[in-house]
């Protein structure tokens, strides 16, 4: 019968008040769910919102560049220290990219990400209207 007692006061210890457990469980749930869409904020303001189903394909450049390619669109990212961000974007964790501004840039710490400019191009800008050979990185394939 203790034993009982002290299997259920520990119980009640862990389990805690169960009267929000509903939301709590909620908010626990809501940073495992992947974010639809990817919102593009330029420095103008303006927001361009691209559907993650459609991210087809992300190119890394460690140089500075990140090309995303949605569909026959391509968003073109250079700026500093995108590996995190692209880290994000292949498993659809950013909300949103945003454009930065020269002072942002200067006040930044050296390792920090830093988006210098977006574009947005079709695939044929993109690739200059040749099909996309990658060479060493995709032997054999041509797109």
């Amino acid at each position: 019968m203790q034993a009982e007692k002290t299997r259920s006061s520990v119980v009640a210890k862990i389990l805690g008040n169960q009267e929000d457990e509903p939301r709590d469980a909620m908010k626990d749930v809501r940073p495992a769910m992947p974010t639809p869409m990817l919102d593009v904020v330029f420095k103008s303001g303006s927001i361009v919102s691209f559907a993650y189903a459609y991210l087809t394909r992300v190119d890394f450049d460690p140089a500075g560049r990140l090309d995303l390619h949605f569909g026959d669109d391509v968003v073109v990212i250079e700026g500093r220290n995108l590996a995190n961000i692209r880290q994000k974007l292949r498993l659809h964790r950013a909300s949103e990219i945003q454009e930065g501004v020269e002072a942002e840039d200067v006040l930044k710490p050296e390792g920090t990400a830093h988006v210098e400019r977006i574009q947005i191009v079709n695939e044929k800008e993109a690739t200059g209207g040749l099909p996309r050979n990658d060479g060493a990185k995709h032997k054999g394939v041509e797109r």
